[in-house]
């Protein structure tokens, strides 16, 4: 896990500067060790947190044996060992690093070898020969990789503050900024970031740069795959083991490691599946920390204890935070820089906690459970899909049973019907819905917004809401949060659940199983039961890092107060109204939500000097 930066261009000075600029910038992505190469034509940036392979053999920028490509490397590839006995049986490795396999993979296999890795990963390979880069995001894109484009140059960085000029103001994005303030989205529009001129290169993807390229045209390798109802496999015996020994192959797979590894823990299914996994296999003590909100109605506490009791306290350390000490003027800023984008809810700053007490304990590598509530369709609107088909499929008595047992009320009856039955007529008052929410925000900021960027789908296709969530609305800003939380305090973050392997499979299940007697995720509960305490099993309530917004703000509401009067997004009435009610002390949690997103733009947009 590392940081990589590049310049591409014809000013080796100026592509040395920001080399030299990145490596300092980067530094707390890879403190052990860093590099740079630099030639009339490209400038090449790497820092090293060491996880594979300490020694100096593992130093980047990489040649390959052949002396024609050079590479840095973010990520891990797990089955990089594999990979060497399957392809490169007789190759004279120096090291045991998987930057040394890929490197030589490549020389044999160019593009093609994406196709067989399984890991994470943001790769620039140059060729000498041809003087072009290779570039490349893993599947899930939980590496990230930026791009922008200055007069003849390209630029590429793992976070954005190497991309801006040191007394730039860089523009926001209008369609961003709108997105977030009235909806609370962000991560969903594709390449796009909050900053206009700075990209996402795609996930999935890769593409070759030349001097003569001009934008980026990235071929995706890889595809979330979309499987007819009719022709997918049922939930039996046999599928459930299938599934159970793909998830347990995918989390051992991620404890592949030269140094300690621990996880995060919440006490839901997911995360306890992942603990249970590594407490029945993994030979070593495991580190767990926690967060928690104690005497709150949200606290956890009751199923880590659980997770814990079931196998024994001798097998994990436990590190716990309480949320309650959370402080939004003491930790908002530092976090946004981190963040470098606006961002959710203080959930993150709780998770940004439990990175810094992991590397207080002196571990490097962290497991989580993201991914599973997108891959098992866990979320309301997801499970909406699933209801409206077995709807549809006149499954009735699954459909009336599962209602019953999520015990969501009329409302979510109600719509879902609507959706089950007029998929166009709430489609449509969705799309006004959302329209509508914009109302809060300033005409000048909606007048450049582009709706084209904004994609939502119907819910009468189940693989379409699925794949708007594991690339727009859900997995896109969790990897982008986790990475930054993690390497900001040079930890390397990984998510056994977002495993090509593991989409691949579920992708070939009957959807309608995958809810069942109101138990979301029924075919992960099922395949790993063994796992998880009875107590969690049974769980209906999602809970996730839950932090006391409301009792954040209000404890801090004279600055809270000072950042909402001196935005200039929102209308004057709104703001207003938002600040009678957070000094009444009558703040509905939508309004929480709102006051949070306004002060993040605002201090995002003073961190990042951001032309208003």
């Amino acid at each position: 896990m590392c940081g990589i930066a590049c310049y591409f261009g014809n000013n080796k000075d100026d592509g040395f500067k920001f080399g030299t600029d990145a490596l300092a910038m980067l530094k707390h992505r890879g403190p052990d060790d860093n590099g740079i190469y630099n030639d009339d034509k490209i400038t090449l940036s790497h820092t090293r947190l060491s996880i594979l392979d300490l020694s100096i053999l593992g130093h980047q920028p990489m040649h390959s044996s052949c002396g024609r490509y050079i590479i840095i490397f973010n990520g891990e590839i797990y089955n990089h060992l594999d990979l060497r006995k399957r392809y490169l049986p007789k190759h004279p490795f120096k090291g045991h690093s998987d930057t040394e396999t890929i490197i030589e993979l490549f020389r044999l296999q160019k593009e093609q070898m994406l196709l067989s890795m399984v890991g994470m990963w943001a790769i620039i390979i140059w060729d000498k020969l041809s003087e072009q880069i290779f570039v490349s995001r893993s599947r899930f894109g939980q590496k990230p990789l930026y791009v922008r484009r200055v007069e003849k140059s390209w630029m590429f960085a793992s976070e954005i503050k190497p991309l801006i000029g040191a007394d730039e103001h860089p523009r926001f994005d209008p369609t961003a900024i709108v997105e977030y303030l009235a909806l609370g989205n962000y991560g969903h529009l594709g390449a796009h970031t909050f900053f206009k001129d700075i990209r996402q290169f795609p996930q999935g993807s890769y593409m070759w740069f030349s001097k003569d390229t001009t934008e980026v045209k990235a071929i995706n390798y890889w595809e979330l795959p979309d499987i007819n109802d009719k022709d997918k496999r049922p939930f039996d015996e046999t599928t459930k083991k299938g599934l159970h020994d793909i998830i347990v192959e995918a989390v051992l797979s991620e404890t592949l490691s030269d140094v300690p590894i621990g996880i995060t823990l919440s006490g839901g299914i997911d995360s306890s599946i992942i603990a249970g996994i590594l407490a029945t296999y993994y030979d070593k003590e495991i580190n767990i920390f926690t967060s928690q909100s104690p005497s709150s109605k949200y606290d956890e506490t009751q199923y880590v204890e659980a997770v814990i009791e079931k196998y024994g306290k001798n097998k994990f350390i436990v590190h716990r935070k309480n949320t309650n000490e959370l402080s939004i003027k003491d930790d908002l800023e530092r976090y946004i820089k981190i963040q470098e984008e606006p961002f959710g809810d203080p959930s993150i700053i709780a998770h940004g906690s439990l990175m810094k007490m992991s590397a207080d304990a002196g571990i490097k590598v962290i497991l989580n459970g993201q991914g599973a509530d997108e891959f098992f369709f866990g979320y309301n609107n997801m499970a909406q899909a699933i209801l409206s088909l077995q709807f549809r499929s006149l499954h009735l008595s699954k459909f009336s049973n599962n209602l019953s047992g999520m015990k969501m009320g009329n409302g979510y009856l109600m719509r879902t019907l609507l959706k089950s039955m007029f998929p166009s007529l709430e489609f449509n008052l969705r799309t006004k819905s959302r329209i509508k929410r914009r109302d809060i925000i300033r005409a000048p900021l909606l007048d450049n917004v582009d709706n084209n960027l904004v994609s939502l789908y119907k819910y009468n296709n189940v693989y379409n809401v699925w794949r708007e969530s594991i690339y727009g609305v859900h997995i896109p800003h969790l990897v982008h949060y986790d990475d930054r939380n993690a390497m900001a305090y040079s930890i390397e973050g990984r998510m056994p659940f977002l495993d090509h392997r593991v989409a691949e499979y579920v992708a070939t299940i009957k959807s309608e199983d995958f809810i069942k007697k109101g138990l979301r995720k029924y075919i992960l509960r099922e395949s790993c039961r063994q796992y998880m305490p009875e107590k969690v099993y049974n769980r209906r309530d999602k809970i996730g890092f839950y932090t006391p917004l409301i009792n954040v703000l209000i404890k801090d509401a004279k600055w809270v107060t000072e950042q909402l009067q001196s935005n200039t997004l929102l209308k004057v009435d709104y703001i207003s109204q938002l600040i009678n009610n957070l000094s009444s002390k009558s703040l509905t949690i939508n309004e929480a939500l709102q006051i949070w997103r306004c002060v993040s733009v605002n201090m995002w947009m003073d961190d990042f000097n951001v032309n208003h």
